[in-house]
């Protein structure tokens, strides 16, 4: 068997073919300290500025405390606020009394960026905010995040509330593989309606403007003129701003089934949003994404010996993405399939049969692992040996004859006739006593 060959998605070093990105393409210029533009599908980094520099990230931290809610809660469950709650910064302004269900708190922590919505799922799910920090950053580290820090739900200022571009990079490109948060962070306007408590309507637009900035103070300058901040590509994710951190962003663009992601941190201003536009747009004009293959692709049925069956179809394990240069045709990449050819039984659901290998002029872009998906017992030992179906049937009816002649045999001495002048009879054996003369 061959061993378990680990990760799915697999990225391509494009260093390895042609060098850095910054070498090859004009770097884009941005003028925040800090950013990153990561692709979705594999993990791959298309640009690194200071990415790994640690500072702060504002308000972007509510997506951490986000994908725990999700991962802790049920959508559905109702809370009900317990006291009245202030927490400075944007909220949602909750008081003693009002109940809502966890669903519509979540679309609050994200959509209007509610401060005091994040303490109250803290304190929900681990019975306080420093409780909770400690989960924040355990789950932090299991996404790679190792450069990350958080002391609370929200990114309110604190010395030591760090992270990283590449950090929320990796932490925003987890979020948006959840469903429900995808459809959150894309919303641009929530209302809740009159409570007992608060009898206004609470109306929310998206803190993101990507989502629907249009007409005057929503305009930047782009290549050179003024546009709209609305970019009908991105669908999220989180924005962040305070007086230590500036004006943050992890943003998500899905183009053609591509998806980026891009962080800018410490940006000024409207910046946050030209310098976010730049690494997308540099992004989309200079890679492409190349699905090499699926996952539970069938790939090929290999023989095998002393099986139930004769063959075992196997399929991928996982898919595999690469991102290439857009200037490079995918058709010179080459694939190779290796399978263990003494293939036997037992095979168990899930075994690892062989793998195939994606390459570029003998460079190894990745490689995904060959599965069974059926198990196959092995063959009775009779049917072993006697393989062919019609040898089984004349054995058989041989057998039966012999047995037939056997019998007859046995028959025909037991029950022996001797012919007396034109008749029968039978012959019986006289023991000698009865000869003797009385």
């Amino acid at each position: 068997m061959l061993k378990r060959l680990g990760i799915l998605y697999v990225t391509l070093f494009l260093f390895v073919f042609i060098g850095s990105t910054s070498n090859v393409y004009g770097a884009p210029n941005i003028t925040a300290p800090n950013g990153v533009l990561m692709d979705y599908a594999t993990g791959k980094v298309l640009f690194d500025h200071n990415a790994h520099e640690v500072t702060y990230p504002a308000s972007t931290t509510k997506v951490m405390t986000a994908i725990l809610v999700l991962e802790n809660l049920d959508l559905d469950e109702v809370i009900t606020i317990e006291d009245d709650l202030y927490v400075d910064g944007s909220s949602m302004y909750l008081l003693k009394g009002e109940s809502f269900t966890v669903y519509e708190l979540l679309q609050a922590l994200m959509i209007r960026s509610a401060n005091d919505v994040a303490e109250v799922f803290a304190v929900r799910i681990s019975g306080s905010v420093e409780e909770f920090a400690k989960l924040m950053n355990e789950r932090a580290k299991e996404l790679g995040a190792l450069n990350t820090h958080f002391t609370n739900p929200h990114g309110l200022p604190d010395k030591n509330h760090v992270t990283t571009a590449y950090d929320l990079a990796l932490i925003g490109r987890h979020a948006m593989s959840i469903d429900i948060f995808r459809d959150i962070a894309s919303t641009v306007r929530l209302n809740f309606e009159p409570t007992e408590f608060t009898p206004e309507t609470r109306y929310y637009r998206n803190t993101n403007r990507f989502l629907w900035g249009t007409g005057g103070g929503n305009q930047i300058l782009y290549n050179g003129r003024y546009t709209n901040i609305k970019y009908d590509i991105i669908d999220g994710v989180k924005t962040g701003y305070t007086g230590d951190a500036q004006s943050c962003l992890i943003t998500s663009a899905n183009k053609d089934d591509h998806r980026l992601i891009a962080v800018v941190l410490g940006a000024q201003g409207l910046n946050v949003y030209g310098d976010s536009r730049v690494l997308i747009d540099f992004g989309y004009d200079n890679f492409q994404l190349v699905s090499l293959i699926e996952e539970n692709q069938l790939k090929l049925e290999s023989p095998i010996k002393n099986g139930t069956e004769d063959t075992i179809a196997l399929y991928t394990e996982s898919p595999l993405n690469v991102v290439l240069p857009s200037s490079f045709d995918p058709s010179k990449i080459t694939e190779e399939v290796i399978v263990d050819e003494s293939l036997k039984a037992p095979i168990l659901s899930g075994d690892i049969l062989g793998k195939v290998i994606y390459s570029i002029e003998g460079k190894l872009l990745g490689e995904v692992n060959l599965i069974a998906q059926d198990t196959i017992d092995t063959k009775p030992f009779f049917k072993k040996i006697i393989l062919p179906r019609n040898l089984i049937v004349i054995l058989i009816v041989l057998f039966l004859l012999w047995q037939g002649f056997v019998i007859y045999v046995r028959l025909k001495k037991r029950r022996k006739r001797v012919y007396f002048g034109g008749g029968y009879a039978t012959t019986y054996k006289i023991g000698k006593s009865l000869l003797k003369k009385k």
